[in-house]
């Protein structure tokens, strides 16, 4: 890990992005799939289901930080490159 603290910072929010995405797209698939194993596969979902995964996405604590991470994200980058 770089002793530089900016960077630290942005590897830290870079890594708080990933996991809340990987939370994000799990908790759309949790919600399109159900309880059905037999619905796991994307490509066999109905309109009901990709229904179900686009409510997911805009009520999943997880879309609430994003936008935010990824405008701190902007601001590090580019206060790294004029630095």
């Amino acid at each position: 890990m770089s002793s530089d603290p900016i960077q630290q910072r942005l590897a830290a929010r870079k890594l708080a992005v990933d996991q809340l995405a990987t939370e994000l797209i799990m908790d759309c698939e949790r919600a399109a799939s159900g309880r059905n194993s037999r619905r796991a596969n994307p490509a066999q979902w109905n309109g009901t289901d990709w229904r179900r995964y686009l409510h997911a996405a805009a009520h999943s604590p997880a879309a609430l930080y994003l936008p935010a991470l990824y405008a701190s994200i902007g601001e590090i980058e580019t206060a790294l490159i004029q630095g």
